[in-house]
């Protein structure tokens, strides 16, 4: 082997060698960039995940807010309308019930009334009779007894009474039996009319 042939090998090794240098340092460079780029990318998305993430925290805090706000309004609306429209039911339900506490007071203020009229009128005939009048007195006595009574009933709203008879005249009856004379030896009292 001459020493041509050697040289041309060693160049030719030495070429390999500076040119399989060169590809291995450009691939390593290849690969760092690679990663570097990589590293880059992985914190940019983690940045812009970290923001999107804060993003969506914020926006579901306004949501929940607004929402509640919307619901406490919806909330105060209902309250107001469930109100009024209570107030508009019981308000004629109230008013009648009223209506009905004063005509039942005014009825029992009327009933007292006449029961203490009636009261009256008894208490005047019983004496009138234990002081021994005549039958014509008796009478008398339960007429003006029961004019009495028509006035005070008239006063509290009942119809006017009506008109009286000439003293020592046979009283005449509201009601459908009329009163009948004393026989002899009747006592005064047992022939009297009902008094209303």
């Amino acid at each position: 082997m001459g020493f041509s042939t050697v040289l041309i090998i060693s160049l030719a090794a030495g070429v390999i060698l500076v040119v399989g240098g060169g590809l291995m340092m450009y691939m390593a460079n290849l690969v760092r960039s690679a990663y570097e780029i990589k590293v880059q990318i992985n914190s940019e998305v983690e940045e812009r995940l970290s923001k999107m993430g804060e993003d969506l925290d914020k926006k579901s805090k306004w949501i929940k807010r607004d929402l509640l706000e919307d619901i406490d309004r919806v909330k105060t609306n209902l309250f107001t309308e469930n109100s009024s429209k209570l107030n508009d039911i019981t308000a004629p339900l109230l008013g009648r019930i009223e209506a009905l506490e004063q005509g039942l007071k005014a009825e029992r203020a009327e009933w007292q009334k006449a029961v203490e009229a009636d009261r009256a009128t008894i208490a005047a005939l019983e004496a009138r009779l234990r002081r021994g009048g005549g039958g014509g007195e008796a009478a008398a006595a339960v007429q003006a007894a029961r004019d009495a009574k028509d006035a005070k009933e008239g006063e509290a709203g009942s119809p006017a009474p009506s008109a009286a008879p000439a003293p020592g005249a046979p009283p005449t009856a509201a009601k459908p039996a009329a009163p009948t004379k004393p026989q002899s030896g009747q006592k005064p009292a047992s022939w009297l009319p009902e008094l209303g």
